[in-house]
C-alpha cells in the first residue's frame, strides 16, 4: 500500500467518524459544533417548525424550515450546527438532510416519573402514568401551558397554537401522558429549569376509562325555566347530570338522566334541566356510566334566560359613518361618555358594583356619592398600580378594594371596565350591565377612541356579579381582602353562554376563562368579513387567526393604534399576508385608539354577525395575568353599529374599506332585470348620486358618479359573470346594496 493511499483512507475514516455521530455523543459537543446525526423523527407539523429525533443513545431537536416536509416516523440524517435555545439543545443552520425511509415505528416512550423530567430525557419520547390536571375544565387552548400532577409533584405541559389538541376537552380523569420532553427557559444559570412536555395529539392522552369525552359540554338551548346541555363521547354510555346552586360538588344534589344517540361516527348525549327560575345560576356536572366506569366532566356554571328586555345601547366618542346603518344609526356622543354613565348611576335604586382600572372623573364620582347618600349600596374594585384620583373623592361610606401590586412574572393588573346596576332588583327591567373599553379618565373619555355598551339583562348581571364577588372576596357589603382572588388565582366559575333578548351573548373573564382562544374561535367563524380594531396585537396566534381568515377568502381589515404597539412578528405576519390598505395604523387623533374589538360578518344576516368588545387587550398579559372582561355579542344590529364606527375610522387612516358582502336592500330603489344578460337599470324617486359595482370579495370593479338623474342604465363589463354587489347612493344620502347576477 502506498503512503498516498494510506493517507486518503485515514482521511476518509476521520471524515466519516466526524460526520456521523450518535445523538448521545453529539449532545456532548460544544455549542457551535457541526454534527451529523441519524434517527427516527418523533413528531410532525403539529409542533410547528421544530422536529425531534432520537436513536438508541438519546434525542435532539432540529429547527430549520427545510424539515417542513418531514413527518413522524421518518428515518433521517441531518447535518447542522449545535445551538442552545433557551437551554434546549438543538441543531440549526441545517446544510444537508436525507430521508431514508418513512412510516417506521417510533421508539417506545420511556416510562418516567415527574421528578425524572430533566436533561437525561431532553428531546426524547417519555410517558408518565397516573397523572391528572389540577383544574380540569373546558377545552385546551393554543400557546398555553397546563400544570399536571401525580398528587404530590407537578410538571408543565404546553399546547402549541396549531396543535390538533386545541379545542379538545381537557381530560378530567387520571391518564397516562405520552409526550416529548422539551425545555424553554430564560434562566440561563439553571439548566434544570423550564422543562415542559409536548404532547402531539389526543392519542398522547391514554385514558384508563372505557368512555371518554370527545367534546366540551355545550349549551344547546335555554329559556327562562330550563337549560339543555349536549356533548359527545367515544363510546356509548348512560348520560346523567347532577346540579345545584353553589360551585362545589357537595351542593350538586339534583340529578337528571339524559338521552343518547349512537352511530358509527359519534355518540351524542343531551340532558334537559327543567324547573328553574328566570336568571337562575346553576352549577352542573355531567357524567357517563359504562359498566363499572363513571367518568365526570368538570363543574360548569349556567344561567337561564332573564325577564329583562335585553335592550342594548352602544356609544362611541368618535366619528361614525351612519350611511352604513341598516337599522340603528351608531351614536357618537363625543364628550358625553361620563355624563351617560352618570345617568345610569343616578337611576340606580338598590346597588352598584363598579370594577374599573383607572378612575379620575368627578362627574361619575359625584354621582356615586349621591347614590350612596340616597341609600344605594355601592362596592368598588380598582387597581393598586394606578393613581385613580377619584377613588379618594368617594364618600367614606363606599367600600373600595384595590388589587394589590405584585412584582415579578405575575405582576398583572386589575384592568376591568364594568359596572352592574341593581343586579338583584325585583324588576328585571331595572337591571343593567355597563362595559366596553373606556377607563374613567380625561384622556380616555375625551380624546382616546373608545366604546361603551349598556345591556339590560339580569342574567348577565348575575354573571358579572359572580366575577365581582370572587375579586371582592365576599358576597357582603364589605370586601374580604384575605379571600379576594385576582389574576391566576381566579377560577372559571361564571356562565359563558347567555340568551339575551333573543340573541346569544358569550361572557368571559381573564385569566380563568381562556379568553384568547375564544377570540380565535370567534374569528374562525367569519365567512365574509372580519374587521379588527384593537389597540395592540402581541400574540402570534391572534395574528395567525387573522391571516387564516384572509387566506380562506374573508375580507379582512385590521386597525391598530400605532406600529410600535405590536410586536415585530405580528406586524410582519399581517403586512406580508394582507394587501395594501388592509392593515393600517391609527394616526387621526392625538389620543389612543383604545378599542379592543372585532366585528365578524356584519350585515350578513345568515352568517351569525358578531362583535367582540370589552377590556381585554390582544396580549399575553391580558390573557394570562390581568383581570379582564370580554363579551361576544351575536346580534346583527349591534354588529352594524360597531361597523359604522370602524368604517369611518379605518377610512380616515387611508384603509381600503369596501362594502364586501354587505346586503342592504333599499325598497325605494329598483334594480332590474336581475338576473341580467349584461344591462342593468337602476331607478329611484330620488336623484342618484353614485353607483358602484363590487365583486363578493369587496373589490371595486366599476363606478358611475355625478348627477345621474333618477334613472340610469349601465352596461356591465363583458368579461363579468356570476354574482356581484351593486351599491347605489341617492342624493338624500340613502344607500342600497343589492345582490345582482349576470349570466
Amino acid at each position: 500500500m502506498t503512503r498516498t493511499l494510506l493517507v486518503v483512507i485515514l482521511s476518509l475514516i476521520s471524515f466519516f467518524s466526524y460526520a456521523q455521530n450518535a445523538i448521545g455523543d453529539a449532545r456532548q459537543q460544544t455549542v457551535g459544533t457541526v454534527v451529523t446525526v441519524s434517527g427516527i423523527v418523533t413528531n410532525g407539523s403539529e409542533l410547528g417548525t421544530i422536529r425531534y429525533m432520537q436513536d438508541n443513545t438519546g434525542g435532539i431537536a432540529v429547527y430549520d424550515n427545510q424539515l417542513s416536509g418531514v413527518n413522524r416516523g421518518d428515518s433521517i440524517s441531518v447535518t447542522g450546527e449545535l445551538d442552545d435555545y433557551n437551554n434546549l439543545l438543538e441543531i440549526k443552520n441545517v446544510t444537508t438532510i436525507t430521508v431514508h425511509k418513512s412510516g417506521l415505528s417510533l421508539p417506545s416512550p420511556k416510562l418516567i416519573t415527574i421528578d425524572n423530567i430533566g436533561e437525561n430525557y431532553e428531546s426524547q419520547l417519555i410517558a408518565i402514568d397516573d397523572i391528572s390536571f389540577a383544574d380540569a375544565t373546558g377545552a385546551f387552548s393554543g400557546n398555553k401551558n397546563y400544570t399536571f400532577t401525580d398528587g404530590s409533584l407537578s410538571g408543565d405541559m404546553r399546547i402549541n397554537t396549531n396543535s390538533p389538541i386545541v379545542g379538545q376537552p381537557i381530560p378530567t380523569e387520571a391518564f397516562k401522558l405520552v409526550a416529548l420532553c422539551s425545555q424553554f427557559s430564560y434562566t440561563n444559570n439553571n439548566t434544570q429549569s423550564g422543562y415542559q412536555l409536548l404532547p402531539r395529539d389526543m392519542d398522547d392522552f391514554v385514558s384508563k376509562s372505557k368512555v371518554n369525552f370527545t367534546s366540551q359540554v355545550k349549551v344547546i338551548s335555554l329559556d327562562k325555566n330550563s337549560v339543555v346541555l349536549g356533548w359527545t363521547t367515544d363510546n356509548g354510555a348512560f348520560p346523567f347530570v347532577r346540579y345545584g346552586n353553589y360551585n362545589n360538588t357537595d351542593s350538586l344534589t339534583h340529578y337528571k338522566a339524559g338521552d343518547s344517540t349512537t352511530s358509527d361516527e359519534v355518540n351524542s348525549h343531551i340532558v334537559e334541566i327543567t324547573g328553574l327560575q328566570p336568571s337562575e345560576v346553576i352549577y352542573a356536572q355531567v357524567f357517563m356510566v359504562l359498566e363499572s366506569d363513571t367518568v365526570f366532566s368538570g363543574v360548569h356554571a349556567y344561567v337561564t334566560e332573564s325577564n329583562s328586555t335585553g335592550d342594548i345601547k352602544v356609544y362611541f366618542n368618535s366619528e361614525v359613518d351612519q350611511d352604513l346603518a341598516t337599522t340603528t344609526p351608531a351614536q357618537n356622543i363625543g364628550d358625553s361618555m361620563a355624563d351617560t354613565l352618570a345617568a345610569y348611576v343616578n337611576r340606580a335604586e338598590k346597588s352598584i358594583d363598579l370594577s374599573i382600572y383607572n378612575f379620575d372623573n368627578k362627574t361619575v364620582s359625584d354621582a356615586l356619592n349621591a347614590a350612596a347618600q340616597r341609600g344605594v349600596k355601592i362596592r368598588v374594585i380598582t387597581c393598586g398600580s394606578t393613581s385613580h384620583a377619584s377613588i379618594y373623592n368617594l364618600s367614606n361610606t363606599i367600600p373600595v378594594l384595590e388589587r394589590p401590586e405584585i412584582s415579578g412574572a405575575q405582576s398583572g393588573i386589575m384592568h376591568n371596565k364594568f359596572a352592574i346596576f341593581d343586579a338583584d332588583h325585583s324588576n328585571a327591567n331595572k337591571v343593567w350591565v355597563w362595559s366596553g373599553s373606556t377607563n374613567l379618565t380625561a384622556g380616555q373619555l375625551y380624546s382616546d377612541a373608545n366604546n361603551m355598551i349598556f345591556i339590560q339583562d339580569q342574567s348577565l348581571a348575575m354573571t358579572y356579579k359572580i366575577e365581582f364577588e370572587e375579586m371582592w372576596g365576599s358576597s357582603g357589603d364589605q370586601p374580604n381582602a384575605a379571600a379576594a382572588r385576582f389574576g391566576e388565582d381566579k377560577t372559571d366559575n361564571t356562565p359563558h353562554e347567555l340568551m339575551v333578548g333573543g340573541n346569544w351573548i358569550e361572557s368571559y373573564f381573564s385569566p380563568s376563562d381562556q379568553t384568547n382562544q375564544k377570540l380565535i374561535d370567534a374569528m374562525g367563524t367569519a365567512d365574509y368579513n372580519l374587521h379588527v380594531e384593537t389597540m395592540l396585537i402581541t400574540r402570534s396566534d391572534l395574528a395567525a387567526a387573522i391571516t387564516d381568515a384572509y387566506q380562506r377568502g374573508v375580507n379582512v381589515n385590521v386597525l391598530t393604534d400605532v406600529e410600535a404597539s405590536n410586536v415585530d412578528y405580528v406586524n410582519d405576519a399581517l403586512n406580508n399576508t394582507l394587501p395594501d390598505g388592509k392593515f393600517v395604523f391609527d394616526n387621526t387623533a392625538t389620543g389612543l385608539m383604545h378599542h379592543k374589538l372585532a366585528i365578524i360578518d356584519a350585515n350578513s344576516q345568515t352568517s351569525d354577525p358578531q362583535v367582540i368588545t370589552g377590556s381585554h387587550n390582544w396580549s399575553n398579559s391580558a390573557n394570562d395575568i390581568n383581570d379582564e372582561n370580554t363579551l361576544i355579542i351575536h346580534n346583527a344590529d349591534i354588529a352594524n353599529q360597531y361597523l359604522q364606527q370602524f368604517a369611518y375610522r379605518f377610512g380616515q387612516n387611508n384603509g381600503d374599506f369596501v362594502v364586501s358582502a354587505l346586503l342592504v336592500e333599499n325598497p325605494e330603489l329598483k334594480v332590474y332585470p336581475n338576473p341580467s344578460e349584461g344591462q342593468i337599470t337602476v331607478s329611484s324617486d330620488q336623484t342618484l348620486k353614485s353607483v358602484q359595482l363590487f365583486n363578493l370579495s369587496g373589490a371595486l370593479l366599476q363606478q358611475w358618479e355625478g348627477a345621474l338623474n333618477t334613472i340610469i342604465t349601465i352596461e356591465l363589463p363583458a368579461e363579468i359573470s356570476g354574482m356581484y354587489l351593486l351599491k347605489v347612493e341617492q342624493d338624500n344620502g340613502a344607500v342600497g346594496i343589492h345582490k345582482i347576477v349576470k349570466h
